[in-house]
């Protein structure tokens, strides 16, 4: 199957929201597995730290049962950070090493395959070959779980961008790792069409869709987490970026992840009957040229 005939959308914790990232989600649990399951999507992801909230309140069996009873999968767990501090941030290590362990334990329970992990600057990176060494070690861990680790590079991280984030994954040549294109830090990118280039198919494990204006704003961060777009109602060239990982050869999920001040006042189910009817547009877009 290519990426173009894929059918279904996933759709990412952070789209879920239904409020400003950084805070617990304005929909319930089951408004968002509700909504999903109305609108045919694929799977939602999940946020660690909102399933230990839930855990207090629930059981396991309860969360399961919802998801059961709708037909929605949680597609991948986020977020999996400082596994890069290095012996200079002894607590920092401990911490990310408990909070691996504990997202490894989550994915188990509900069946969750991929894990999503960043790199935030300008905290003090490694070296290069310590950090190759310390990603590889992540992706070995996981994989005793049966896990993909899916790195997304941030462009509100300068100093990692998508080049080194290529770096990365190719010379930690692990089967289990993978990069995950979101097109909103692709067309933030310096240099991204040449950094696409040089990944094989096969480590690119999802595409993330959304829009935005030509030129940022000011303030990056601001402007990442809070005026995106639908796709197909901003600038990027995303029809050119579909088609480009489809000759490619890509095969893995089609995702939205818009963070935008304009859909934090819908419902739920209005959300995301309009993100999927957005991606039907670009995708039918794409299609047809």
């Amino acid at each position: 199957m290519s990426l173009l005939d894929r059918q279904g959308v996933l759709l990412p914790y952070l789209h879920l929201l239904g409020g400003p990232f950084g805070e617990m989600p304005r929909y319930s649990f089951e408004e968002r597995v509700a909504a999903a399951s109305h609108a045919g999507v694929s799977g939602i992801g999940f946020d660690a730290d909102e399933f230990d909230e839930l855990l207090k309140t629930r059981t396991v069996g309860e969360l399961r049962g919802t998801l059961d009873e709708h037909g929605v999968t949680i597609g991948e767990l986020q977020i999996l950070y400082a596994w890069h501090f290095d012996a200079r941030f002894p607590d920092y290590q401990k911490l990310a090493r408990e909070r691996e362990e504990h997202m490894y334990e989550l994915a188990g329970t509900f069946g969750i395959g991929r894990i999503k992990t960043v790199i935030m600057t300008p905290t003090e990176l490694p070296g290069r070959d310590e950090l190759v060494e310390r990603f590889a070690a992540v992706c070995d861990r996981a994989a005793e779980h049966g896990l993909t680790v899916a790195m997304e590079p941030m462009s509100v991280s300068p100093g990692f961008d998508y080049a080194d984030t290529v770096d990365l994954i190719l010379a930690a040549d692990r089967p289990n790792s993978g990069f995950v294109v979101d097109a909103w830090h692709f067309f933030r990118d310096p240099d991204p069409w040449t950094a696409l280039d040089r990944l094989p198919a096969s480590a690119i494990v999802g595409v993330e869709l959304r829009d935005g204006a030509a030129e940022p704003r000011e303030d990056r961060q601001e402007d990442a987490i809070k005026y995106n777009v639908l796709p197909g109602e901003g600038d990027f060239d995303l029809v050119r970026l579909l088609r480009t990982l489809d000759a490619k050869g890509v095969d893995t999920h089609i995702a939205a992840e818009v963070l935008s001040a304009e859909l934090w006042p819908l419902s739920a189910a209005e959300n995301v009957a309009r993100t999927v009817a957005a991606v039907g547009k670009v995708l039918e877009s794409a299609r047809s040229q």
